[in-house]
């Protein structure tokens, strides 16, 4: 999209009273201070998961950065204002702020998706162990069968 020194991500998720995640709100990212700078309207996914990418150079670093997620079936409408911190010197490191909305869970998602990982992981470990038993038992039995003569 834009250079690494002129993009400045926001990304985090929404979240309802009860600490739910909130699918589909809409989220608003604006720079309060430079009305130059494009705003970003972004929605979240099913899981509550939000990213949008402002267009901020060096003289942007500092300025107050306003995340706005609405959700009007669940009369949801809550901004938070935060600072675009970067150092305008690093032109290499990502430019990027986490922002959750609303009461954030104990275990965020992001933790819970290595759990998928792990899960995937010990079904395959245990498929591959299933089949490499059972070859060694077909193995095992048709020895077995070679060295037996038929009774006449």
């Amino acid at each position: 999209m834009h250079e690494t020194d002129h993009r400045f991500t926001v990304s985090g998720y929404v979240y309802d009273k009860q600490g739910k995640p909130v699918g589909d709100a809409r989220v608003h990212v604006r720079d309060l201070r430079d009305q130059t700078v494009e705003a970003v309207t972004t929605y979240t996914d099913g899981t509550g998961y939000y990213k949008a990418v402002l267009h901020l150079h060096n003289g942007n670093a500092g300025d107050p950065v306003q995340v706005t997620a609405i959700e009007e079936k669940l009369g949801l409408e809550e901004a938070k204002t935060v600072r675009a911190g970067f150092s305008p010197d690093d032109v290499k490191t990502e430019r990027q702020m986490t922002v959750h909305i609303g009461p954030v869970p104990e275990r965020l998602p992001e933790a819970a998706g290595y759990s998928r990982y792990i899960i995937v992981g010990l079904v395959f470990t245990g498929a591959v162990g299933a089949m490499l038993w059972w070859r060694q038992r077909k193995t095992r039995n048709a020895g077995k069968r070679r060295g037996k003569k038929r009774k006449a």
